[in-house]
């Protein structure tokens, strides 16, 4: 094996070492979108029913509200009762306060539907409340195993890519300059060895003569079929 096909072999080894470290970088990016999705989705639910809990908080203060001004209009026309001795006014008076007792009976009955209501979203809250302190806290397990993985697949990455340097530099530029043009198409593998007669990655048959300078000189071809560098076994 020759200096050059050895130098190139060393640098294509440091690529392949890094394709395979930045795939494993790749991978852990659905893990985290993936918990990212499922906090969102339970961040957005709680969001929606806190939302609902406040709408339904102001129509009770509201319901509220009413029936005390009803019952305070009930107690005005009672007291007015009692001072009246007119039969009409006393007949108005009284009509007034029917349709005041009428009015709070249905504001009354209205009040304890949004309480069931409000009892019914507060209980949803709550379990989404701890539905997302639990999710949280095993998250944040994961996470920790998440970034200790990128600190050492970066750490790694520092490596390869120190070697990778140096390897480059051992390479001619004109036979560097090719191989990495083929690796834009091709990863994490350029440069494959003859297999027989054929190329070791597309199995094109490869001419006689050229098959006879390779093994003769250890010059590195290209293979017309499916352009990867090629070198004839030792």
């Amino acid at each position: 094996m020759n200096n050059d096909l050895e130098a190139l072999l060393a640098l294509q080894a440091d690529d392949v070492v890094i394709h395979g470290l930045d795939a494993r970088l790749e991978s852990l990016e659905p893990r985290i979108r993936e918990l990212d999705l499922r906090r969102a989705r339970l961040t957005d639910a709680l969001a929606r029913s806190a939302s609902a809990v406040a709408d339904e908080e102001k129509k009770q203060a509201w319901v509220r509200d009413k029936i005390a001004e009803h019952k305070a209009l009930i107690e005005r026309n009672a007291s007015q009762l009692d001072a009246v001795t007119n039969m009409k006014m006393a007949t108005a008076a009284t009509a007034q306060m029917d349709q005041a007792k009428a009015i709070v009976v249905a504001e009354e009955g209205d009040l304890v539907v949004i309480n069931r209501k409000l009892d019914e979203l507060r209980a949803v809250l709550d379990t989404q409340q701890r539905e997302l302190a639990t999710l949280a806290a095993a998250q944040e397990a994961v996470r920790g195993e998440v970034a200790a993985e990128r600190a050492e697949i970066d750490g790694a990455l520092a490596v390869a890519r120190a070697s990778r340097a140096r390897a480059a530099e051992a390479v001619p530029a004109s036979l560097r300059s090719k191989y990495d043009r083929i690796r834009v198409r091709r990863q994490p593998e350029a440069v494959f060895a003859m297999n027989g007669y054929c190329c070791g990655a597309c199995d094109t048959a490869i001419p006689m003569q050229r098959r006879h300078s390779m093994s003769t000189t250890g010059a590195i071809d290209v293979c017309e079929g499916c352009g990867v560098l090629m070198y004839f076994p030792s």
